[in-house]
């Protein structure tokens, strides 16, 4: 259930008139003698400490597109989410010709990478925002696009563009509740991972205020076995059922409709309880975290067709050779999906894994599976000139929130369509080393963070 606990900030209006960017009558309804500020209900959960507040009631002040001020036809309920601020440590580097490299290219990312900030040794992720609108009797259209990468998709920097997309009809008891969740890709394993989950965790206190329970519009391609499996995982009782395909020129009428498309792609809040929602499905305490000096697995992704790693071999028995000089009872354990039968198996797998090493590729989008203080080893294809890269920023954020400490060790021979032709097994062992002498006791590389008048 929805905001349990709240408080009131009581506002006195004595015959005072306010100017404000509403109108017509709702502008009467600025004038409430209370706002109301709420939480989500905790969980016990890590998560928890990374909840928005929630606003649902339009009051002065607030712009008429937050979500609880917008005046659209047949939207019956929006909530503003306010995230909190936070920062996380940039990624560790073997030597500094590494750090600099990465970081030219992080600068020349700037017109596509607009949401953290880099200042010393952490990037900065500020003023972060939500929005879950609910419609009564609207139909789906066909807008936003299903499925494809586009500046307007969900999810993308313009999902706001289409809020007021969905035309109204006359409505029926027989219509269903439905949630708009097709984002590019969205039945792929990566992007349902990256996008898919973190709505569904930003609705997830939503999801019991429907009795007969919730459809979900997505782009009706085969999904992945990992997919299908995820949907059951994120979902109690989730049946394919539950799917309604999203088509360019779809007419899906729904008594109730949610969009959530403006949620954040990288906040701490989302991605810890996306995975916390996976390891209690899969029948685990998310509460419970194995300490990472009990575990022993260094896990080795493989590349297999595009983006080879032409040398792999000879670094993979370089890295075998360093856990095994250790002596601590590790091993390294090359990971290949078809040995599991299911995601479950794999979330098992995850609680005895140290660290996670390979070159840049889907195969790490598996750290959703992973407990926190998991180590991040990711060989990243950077072009000649460093001014490009394959990787972006996408796995450091990813495993920084979770509290995964992350190292990058940047390939510069590389092809036109990233093919790592040759790596430095020297780097990549250096951060394997380095990541094993000191994960059992480096500090998180998530902080949360008061703004303040430091960026003033």
């Amino acid at each position: 259930m929805i905001s349990t606990l709240c408080f009131v900030v009581f506002l006195t209006i004595t015959r005072i008139r306010l100017a404000t960017s509403a109108n017509g009558p709702f502008a009467a309804d600025l004038l409430r003698e209370s706002v109301q500020i709420s939480y989500i209900t905790p969980r016990n959960f890590p998560s928890d400490a990374w909840r928005p507040l929630v606003l649902t009631t339009c009051f002065p002040g607030l712009h008429n597109e937050s979500a609880p001020c917008r005046r659209i036809p047949n939207l019956i309920y929006g909530e503003e989410l306010l995230y909190q601020d936070f920062r996380i440590r940039l990624p560790y580097f073997v030597n500094d010709e590494q750090r600099e490299i990465y970081l030219n290219v992080l600068n020349n990312y700037r017109d596509v990478w607009r949401r953290g900030r880099v200042v010393g040794d952490y990037a900065y992720f500020l003023n972060q925002r939500g929005q879950n609108l609910i419609y009564i009797n609207v139909t789906y259209a066909g807008r936003p696009a299903p499925g494809i990468w586009a500046e307007d998709a969900c999810m993308s920097y313009s999902a706001d563009k289409h809020v007021n997309a969905f035309p109204p009809w006359q409505g029926s008891s027989k219509a269903p509740a439905a949630v708009f969740l097709a984002s590019p890709d969205d039945y792929s394993f990566q992007h349902f991972s990256d996008r898919v989950a973190m709505m569904l965790a930003q609705t997830r206190h939503l999801m019991t205020r429907v009795g007969r329970g919730w459809k979900y519009i997505v782009t009706p391609k085969t999904h992945v076995r990992a997919v299908r499996q995820l949907w059951s995982l994120l979902v109690p009782g989730f049946t394919t059922a539950a799917l309604l395909p999203a088509l360019p020129h779809s007419n899906i009428k729904t008594g109730m409709l949610l969009y959530p498309c403006q949620s954040p792609l990288i906040h701490p809040y989302t991605h810890q309880l996306a995975s916390e929602l996976i390891q209690q499905a899969a029948g685990f305490d998310p509460q419970v975290v194995v300490p990472v000096q009990s575990r022993p697995v260094v896990l080795f992704f493989a590349r297999r067709g595009s983006r080879n790693w032409d040398n792999e071999e000879e670094c993979r028995r370089g890295i075998e050779k360093v856990v095994l000089e250790r002596g601590r009872g590790e091993e390294l354990v090359t990971f290949d999906m078809n040995m599991y039968s299911s995601v479950e198996d794999v979330v098992t797998l995850g609680r005895r894994v140290k660290l996670m090493v390979g070159v840049h590729g889907g195969a790490f989008y598996n750290l959703i599976y992973m407990q926190p203080a998991t180590g991040i080893v990711e060989v990243c294809p950077v072009a000649p000139d460093a001014k490009s890269s394959r990787c972006g920023v996408m796995f450091w954020e990813m495993a920084n929130v979770r509290n995964m400490p992350y190292w990058s060790v940047v390939a510069t021979n590389v092809t036109s369509q990233w093919l790592v032709r040759h790596v430095d097994c020297g780097l990549v062992i250096s951060a394997v080393r380095h990541a094993l002498e000191n994960l059992d006791t480096m500090s998180s590389p998530l902080e949360a963070f008061h703004q303040g008048t430091k960026f003033g």
